[in-house]
């Protein structure tokens, strides 16, 4: 399989820029990334003075790729470790101090995109197929004191998870916050077209864009 179907994206940027900007987050803490990727997020936690970095995903290839990556960062104090599974299950009862991810979130019960593999972008008819059940499992894993951060389009209900968060403890800001453009394929593939979502997928000309944060999830 071509590493390409990895290839990171402007939602990976924006965890990348968090990551530089908050250092203290990072340095000699524990951190994990779900559905991991190109594994770049990861590694710049690693060479941020991480303590731990943990990494999942569903796809095999993902874990080999990033494990190759890793083997050639400078060698550190950071203790590596690849998961396979599908959100939190292959974590057990384990917490960490900082935890990342770039879900499949797009509104959407089916797309393919060339290049792609089929679970990079499909987030069910409403796009929290994979957003809500990461959502649940925070309070279960996300340690005293923790950070949660994952990209989250705007147009998929940012209110919606501030209540979920809200009930469970936990508490939300948004930051980052940046404009993609969205292709002709995801524009046609959306529940309810271009036009229903709001301000935060809005058209110009023949272009259409959709509004993107970070969502960073701590106690309350």
């Amino acid at each position: 399989m071509s590493i390409g179907v990895f290839s990171p994206t402007e939602y990976t940027t924006m965890l990348l820029g968090f990551l530089q900007e908050n250092v203290d987050r990072v340095a000699d803490r524990t951190v994990c990334e779900i559905g991991t990727g190109s594994g770049v997020v990861a590694m710049q936690a690693s060479l941020l003075g991480a303590r731990s970095v943990t990494v999942s995903d569903v796809e095999r290839d993902a874990l080999d790729a990033v494990s190759a990556s890793f083997s050639r960062l400078p060698q550190g104090s950071t203790d590596f470790s690849c998961l396979l599974g599908p959100l939190w299950q292959p974590y057990g009862i384990r917490s960490f101090d900082l935890i990342l991810a770039n879900l499949p979130h797009f509104p959407t019960p089916s797309l393919t995109l060339p290049g792609r593999l089929p679970t990079w972008a499909m987030g069910g008819a409403d796009g929290r197929k994979l957003l809500d059940p990461f959502l649940e499992g925070l309070s279960e894993h996300l340690a005293p004191g923790g950070l949660a951060v994952c990209t989250h389009n705007r147009f998929v209900g940012i209110e919606q998870t501030r209540a979920y968060l809200r009930a469970r403890g936990l508490s939300l800001q948004t930051c980052r916050e940046t404009i993609v453009h969205l292709s002709p394929l995801k524009v046609s593939a959306l529940t309810h077209g271009a036009s229903g979502y709001g301000e935060d997928v809005f058209t110009l000309g023949e272009h259409v864009f959709g509004r993107v944060c970070l969502a960073v999830a701590s106690w309350a």
